[in-house]
């Protein structure tokens, strides 16, 4: 589906483009605030550390700015990371986390229009920090992947998600999303120490999730098929190197 929305600036995009999908840091939650409420809780210091550790991975890249969740933790994460790349920081509402009035449809939807506009854009590498729902819909939407569970064929009982939902998005976490003119690539680059997927701890819902070590995706290569959301047309004669 076409995002509506999204200035059609130019016909043919940057040959190669990189975008560094950081999760924020470990949140410190004693303070009461809800995460997907506004400010949302500040990070730990264990997630600032995470934060750290996540700057070091993404410095040697030549990312020209920081994109960030209106969200406290992802800011501090994304101000963290600012401190060792020395590129802008931009505020984006459509990066902020699943609320919990939003259907998942919306989550993807927004996250989708992000991912066009960037694409839209001139910039070959960029720096994006969010939540893992709004970045894993980041991730869907580039590899052309379903936003939805869905039943297993023949085993109505089995719930199955999509191979991008084998990305263990967990806390100061980096994952770099590559795209070309004929592929699009989603590599899992880091995860910091301590490694934490679920600060509160609550029972995750009916999803099936990754174990560490056990089934977890570290590559996805897909074609690009990114025109199909409204993102310009690539050349394809371009090396895909």
């Amino acid at each position: 589906m076409t995002i509506e929305g999204v200035p059609q600036v130019r016909k043919y995009g940057p040959a190669k483009r990189q975008l560094l999908l950081v999760r924020h840091g470990l949140p410190d939650y004693r303070g009461g605030q809800r995460g997907d409420e506004p400010p949302g809780p500040p990070l730990s210091e264990v997630g600032r550390e995470q934060a750290r550790q996540a700057g070091q991975a993404v410095k040697g890249f030549a990312a020209t700015t920081i994109y960030s969740s209106p969200l406290t933790r992802a800011i501090q994460t994304a101000e963290c990371l600012r401190g060792l790349t020395f590129v802008p920081l931009r505020i984006e509402s459509d990066l902020k986390e699943w609320h919990r009035t939003e259907s998942l449809y919306e989550v993807s939807e927004r996250s989708a229009r992000w991912l066009a506009r960037w694409v839209a854009g001139p910039e070959t590498c960029a720096i994006v920090v969010g939540h893992a729902s709004p970045l894993l819909a980041i991730l869907r939407s580039a590899l052309y992947l379903p936003h939805y569970p869905w039943h297993h064929a023949g085993r109505p009982g089995a719930l199955q998600v999509s191979s991008c939902d084998r990305f263990e998005i967990s806390m100061g976490s980096v994952t770099l999303l590559q795209i070309t003119p004929r592929h699009v690539t989603a590599t899992m680059l880091f995860h910091p120490d301590p490694r934490v997927i679920d600060a509160t701890l609550r029972p995750q819902r009916c999803l099936p999730r990754p174990v560490c070590g056990h089934g977890e995706n570290g590559f996805i290569q897909r074609p690009n098929l990114l025109n199909l959301i409204g993102c310009p047309v690539t050349r394809e004669s371009l090396d895909d190197g």
